[in-house]
């Protein structure tokens, strides 16, 4: 669906539902909302409680077609300087801020093992114990802050050298854009983006990202708070 084709039927959609009894909602706006609401869908079907069929990212064939163009690998092979919380861990710069991590994995000098990201809390209650080391095969990952893009903390056994990190991701769609907002609204950006640019997701999808903004739409502007918290759940 074009820019367009995304405002006519935004449009058509808001004024149906709100029987033009609302006030219009610009170019800017419009952007606004769909972004929101392809954000929001992303979130929503990668998490099963956010959605009404109780299915992940990988519960569902179309899911992994509607964000393929989305879906990331990365190789990360020098770690970052920085403060760690674990003194084996190591710190690893993700290329990009992701928006979901689907799979992770590190290669070693004894071989590929599977990292588990951890909570902090986690972590605590298992350096309490005897054994505080992740298990045969496993490595733990915590998130680390950072002033630019988000690090990795990779902790591995004491007697292995990590010589990769390997990431497969999700990464933020770029702003779904209706008009050139520095012509039109002057220093107006979403994400920092001002051009026209058009959704990502596949065209599967787009007629799901107009109803859920139109919906949105409505909420914010009947003041709706209920109305906001049962969107998620019309997610497919």
């Amino acid at each position: 669906m074009s820019p367009s084709e995304f405002s006519i039927q935004f449009d058509v959609l808001y004024n149906n539902i709100m029987s033009n009894a609302a006030p219009g909602i610009n170019e800017y706006e419009k952007s606004v909302l769909l972004t929101k609401a392809q954000n929001e869908l992303i979130k929503d079907y990668y998490n099963p409680k956010g959605n009404k069929y109780q299915e992940g990212f990988d519960n569902s064939a179309k899911r992994q077609i509607d964000f393929s163009k989305l879906v990331t690998t990365a190789k990360i092979t020098t770690p970052v300087n920085g403060v760690t919380y674990d003194r084996r861990g190591k710190l690893y710069e993700y290329p990009e801020i992701p928006m979901v991590i689907v799979q992770e994995s590190i290669d070693t000098n004894n071989g590929t093992f599977q990292v588990i990201p951890i909570r902090y809390d986690e972590y605590m209650r298992r350096m309490s114990k005897p054994f505080k080391e992740p298990l045969k095969w496993q490595a733990w990952r915590l998130i680390s802050d950072s002033d630019t893009n988000i690090k990795a903390e990779i902790i591995a056994h004491s007697l292995d050298v990590i010589n990769s990190y390997n990431v497969r991701y999700i990464r933020k769609p770029k702003p779904i854009i209706l008009v050139d907002l520095s012509s039109e609204y002057g220093n107006l950006t979403i994400d920092g983006e001002s051009k026209v640019s058009e959704c990502e997701l596949s065209p599967e999808i787009h007629e799901e990202i107009l109803q859920r903004a139109v919906e949105l739409a409505k909420v914010i502007y009947t003041g709706d708070a209920n109305g906001l918290l049962q969107i998620g759940q019309r997610a497919e």
